[in-house]
């Protein structure tokens, strides 16, 4: 390729000795449009132009002044002759070869020092690594031959051997076999040559052929072969290869059960890796393993922190006491076996790097099918699979926890606050029932962080946290909103129940004196109480200003109290909000 472009890039160069090698490397200049590196160097080593396929060249001049390309454009540009060199790229291990032409004034001449020169690369990886594989294939089938448990063959046209593998076959050296006839050296029972590999006049594969061994014992081979012709077509004897079965058939019923279990198992991880949403990635595991296994049923447990197991996810109709087999299972014991409640129940851990972290439970109805060998291995190679699911299960709740959770107190952020409040008040907009917002900021917590410290600050922020978890329902939104401030979301409440409730909150704020920073500056609460009524269009930003407007109208006034908002008023026909 390079030969073939050279000619025409420097009849370029004689035919525009007034154009600048700038306007060559343009875009649409025979350097930009050259398919590999191309630069044009001075002879102070500076770089007067190159594409954008130079930069491996550039690197390989700056990073060496005795590289070997850096010789040889030294040499280049002293001899005013054309020179070759090459290289490999550090980062890639790519091979550049690269052709250096020496400039004179813009044309090209020989036998005199040149005033820059032109480098030309081309790109040799893909030839350097066809040149390898081939080497390295001729040697690996050579080595392939001598070394394999097969032996090749070849027959002439008298259908005595003239080529076995070095190593010989059936205890018989390789010289033992060349120019004998297989038919009447090693084969039982002779066939006529058509029907024998060894003399056939067609391509047969895996045909089955009983022969005798050289100390007289039986083995079964499987033959394939092609039938071998001259340049006018005709047969000049068979080529191919032969191997000894005999050990292979008596372990065919073992291979396929295994193949079996095979199936299974990458058929349960399937399962498991097509689900996205955790639970129902452990719901396809159990049932997977229950019908892969043909038991009655499964459940897959996880380890707590307590001790012992909980349910992670079951199929299929759990007997009377499920958990019977788990209660052996520990560091020291895989697996339990039992008999319970009418089942065969079988237990076995599921472990991550080594510890326990959780348990598959099989069962079946008792006269059924025992859990037999195959059983256990597949229910053993599940399980390495399940200890890993667990684990990422556990780790997808964690992180789950920390997007939606203040890391100090364990409520809702901001963030999810906002997004829940907002579902419940297109729910309160549907069913027409007013809602309430509670603003709640600390009093004289300020203090506490002044005199003893952030450490104590917290302690009474995780305090005010577990207060109004205790003081609210499973139905309502509380939240750390950002510092000393938090929110609650009570729904389906009128003006009346949500006094009641701001009153019971303060109340229960009495608990948080203990932590305050002195008796002048007794640790407690105001709250600001925002109604939510649905008709009205309000957003919830603008309930919570209300809100928080109210808050600190109670601060003003004292703290210690709660103040409910004004209302929101509709807005007018035709107006904005």
């Amino acid at each position: 390729m390079m030969a073939r472009l050279l000619p025409a890039v420097f009849h370029r160069f004689e035919q525009s000795r007034t154009a600048t090698t700038a306007k060559l490397f343009d875009a649409g200049g025979p350097f930009a449009r050259y398919p590999g590196p191309a630069a044009h160097i001075s002879a102070e080593g500076g770089v007067i132009a190159a594409n954008d396929k130079a930069g491996a060249v550039l690197a390989e001049i700056a990073r060496s002044a005795e590289s070997k390309l850096t010789l040889a454009l030294r040499e280049s540009l002293a001899a005013g002759t054309v020179t070759a060199a090459s290289f490999l790229v550090p980062e890639s291990n790519a091979s550049i070869a690269v052709t250096i032409v020496p400039v004179f004034d813009g044309s090209i001449k020989d036998g005199k020092q040149a005033d820059s020169a032109v480098l030309l690369g081309q790109d040799m990886t893909l030839l350097r690594n066809l040149r390898t594989v081939l080497t390295e294939s001729r040697q690996r089938y050579k080595d392939l031959v001598e070394i394999s448990s097969d032996f090749a063959w070849e027959t002439g046209a008298d259908g005595k051997l003239i080529f076995v593998s070095p190593r010989g076959a059936l205890g018989y050296r390789a010289d033992q076999l060349v120019g004998q006839d297989p038919r009447a050296l090693f084969v039982v029972h002779p066939a006529d040559d058509e029907t024998l590999p060894f003399s056939s006049k067609d391509r047969r594969e895996d045909v089955t052929v009983w022969v005798r061994r050289a100390d007289g014992d039986l083995a079964c081979l499987l033959v394939s072969c092609v039938p071998v012709t001259d340049e006018q077509g005709a047969w000049r004897g068979v080529r191919g290869v032969a191997r000894d079965v005999t050990e292979m058939r008596e372990r065919d019923t073992a291979l396929a059960r295994a193949r079996a279990r095979e199936q299974l198992l990458a058929h349960i991880v399937r399962q498991i890796r097509d689900e996205i949403v955790p639970q129902r990635m452990m719901d396809a595991a159990a049932a997977s393993i229950a019908k892969g296994i043909g038991a009655s049923g499964c459940r897959i447990y996880r380890a707590v922190e307590s001790g012992g197991f909980s349910v992670t996810a079951e199929f299929g109709a759990v007997p009377a006491e499920p958990e019977a087999p788990l209660s052996d299972l520990g560091p020291a014991t895989e697996r339990c076996r039992v008999e319970s409640g009418g089942h065969l129940a079988l237990a076995m851990a599921t472990r991550y790097r080594r510890a326990v972290n959780g348990a598959i439970s099989l069962w079946r109805q008792v006269g059924s099918r025992d859990f037999d060998a195959d059983d256990l291995s597949l229910l053993s190679e599940t399980a390495n699979q399940i200890g890993i699911a667990i684990e990422q299960l556990a780790n997808h709740e964690a992180l789950e926890r920390l997007g939606r959770t203040d890391t100090l107190t364990g409520l809702f952020n901001r963030r999810v606050f906002i997004e829940e409040v907002q579902r419940r008040m297109a729910e309160a907009e549907r069913s027409r029932r007013s809602s309430a917002l509670f603003y709640i900021d600390l009093d004289n917590f300020k203090f506490i962080n002044d005199n003893l410290g952030h450490q104590r600050g917290d302690r009474a922020l995780i305090a005010l946290a577990e207060l109004l978890r205790a003081s609210t329902r499973e139905t309502d939104v509380v939240a750390r909103i950002g510092g000393d401030e938090f929110a609650i979301w009570v729904a389906d409440v009128q003006t009346e129940g949500a006094g009641v409730k701001a009153r019971a909150l303060l109340e229960a704020s009495r608990a948080l004196a203990e932590h305050s920073a002195d008796a002048a500056h007794p640790l407690g609460f105001s709250i600001g109480v925002a109604m939510f009524r649905p008709g009205i269009g309000e957003r919830l930003e603008q309930v919570m200003a209300r809100a928080d407007e109210a808050m600190y109208a109670v601060k003003k006034m004292g703290k210690g109290g709660f103040e409910m908002a004004p209302d929101c008023q509709p807005l007018a026909a035709g107006a904005v909000g």
